[in-house]
């Protein structure tokens, strides 16, 4: 046996008998569990956990890691999978279960916190083109080991609850009763603004328009999203949804000359944007699809996407008795993924220090404002009240 190995042992066996709480004279990190679908180059998986085992570089400073990763779970091991390799070179165990993940081969829960990363890997589709990940089915085995413990600590969810409203209610609910601090939403709400915009809780807003592109279920999650993290701080806060309905092809461009929605707002964001393709949209746009989402407190929130004109997400909204119209872009790094730092910085700042970042509440209305939008679009465009949405909250 090689040292390093010998070490790694030492190391992995040690790390398995510990308690999370340890003298203040050694001062270890506190120590998570990555619970993945899947972990190859670029996925979800690769973007984040890799800085949260490497450190990484945001708005031009490093930042060391400031958590280990004491265990990992894949749900798949594809031939590209970095998973079992990057196990052998930090030092911790990838378990074949989520159970044995948590406790890290032992009796008892035995990290700080856990991430779920349930984004990409090989998994069927229904009839709506949702990727029915298995977020909802693995976040409960996190929650049976918490409640057969006696003992929690926070989780991180990436992206949307589910594809399925009951299974994000039932995941939110779960945690919720339980008091575990819980994280969730997109990296898109996160990222960088260009220019700088955020709503103070003095402004009133008459229609909000964000602009998005990609398939209608990924892509949608983090276009709402975009959309949630600017009208959130709006006067009153955030008072919930009270219906959806959603329509694809020309009837979206027949709403817009209704009235419905607004091509004042539509120029306003696209202004914002280097990624805008020449030509109009009606000619770009291929297969539009637009969200009307009517909010309880008489706000028209509307979200326009579809591919061929845009490959990024810009916002515009419309001030309630006034000309003036608010519009930003809320830029990431294609390539680079430098945006994936603030999403580690959060989960490093909920584990290490306690700090949510922003409410879960989010998270939780964005979920179900893309699930009944996509049960409109595939039901004719039928409305959909909706009272499970009236959820509130102040970021």
């Amino acid at each position: 046996m090689r040292r390093r190995d010998l070490l790694a042992g030492l190391s992995l066996g040690a790390a398995a008998c510990q308690s999370p709480q340890q003298t203040a004279i050694n001062k270890p990190k506190p120590r998570i569990a990555a619970i993945t679908t899947v972990y190859y180059e670029r996925s979800h998986a690769d973007v984040f956990f890799s800085r949260i085992l490497q450190g990484y570089r945001l708005n031009k400073k490093t930042y060391q890691p400031r958590l280990e990763v004491a265990s990992m779970y894949l749900d798949q091991a594809p031939e590209n999978d970095m998973g079992h390799g990057l196990a052998e070179e930090y030092g911790f165990q990838v378990y074949p279960t989520v159970a044995e993940a948590l406790r890290c081969g032992g009796d008892r829960l035995a990290v700080d916190g856990v991430a779920l990363v349930g984004e990409h890997g090989d998994y069927p589709s229904n009839d709506q083109g949702q990727k029915l990940y298995p977020r909802h089915e693995l976040f409960m085995q996190i929650i049976d080991v918490m409640k057969q413990d006696g003992v929690t600590c926070p989780i991180f969810c990436d992206k949307h609850f589910s594809y399925s409203w009951d299974k994000a209610s039932e995941m939110y609910n779960a945690a919720k009763a339980m008091q575990i601090p819980l994280m969730a939403g997109s990296t898109v709400s996160l990222a960088w603004r260009h220019p700088p915009l955020e709503l103070d809780y003095t402004q009133e807003l008459d229609q909000a328009l964000v602009v998005g592109f990609g398939l209608t279920d990924a892509m949608g999650f983090h276009t709402v999203e975009a959309l949630q993290a600017i009208i959130e701080k709006r006067k009153g806060g955030e008072t919930g949804v009270a219906s959806i309905q959603s329509f694809r092809g020309n009837k979206v461009w027949e709403l817009r000359d209704q009235g419905v929605w607004s091509q004042e707002l539509l120029n306003a964001a696209l202004t914002r944007t280097e990624s805008r393709n020449e030509g109009s949209p009606e000619d770009l746009l291929e297969d539009p699809i637009l969200f009307l989402i009517d909010y309880r407190d008489g706000l028209k929130g509307r979200l326009l996407m579809g591919d061929g004109l845009v490959r990024s997400w810009v916002v515009a909204a419309s001030r309630k008795n006034s000309d003036e119209i608010l519009s930003t872009e809320c830029r990431i790094q294609f390539h680079l993924h430098g945006h994936w730092g603030f999403m580690a910085r959060n989960f490093e700042n909920l584990v290490a220090d306690g700090t949510l970042p922003n409410p879960v509440e989010r998270t939780l209305l964005t979920t179900g404002i893309l699930s009944f939008a996509m049960d409109s679009l595939y039901d004719d465009a039928r409305l959909i009240e909706t009272p499970d949405l009236g959820i509130e909250y102040k970021a």
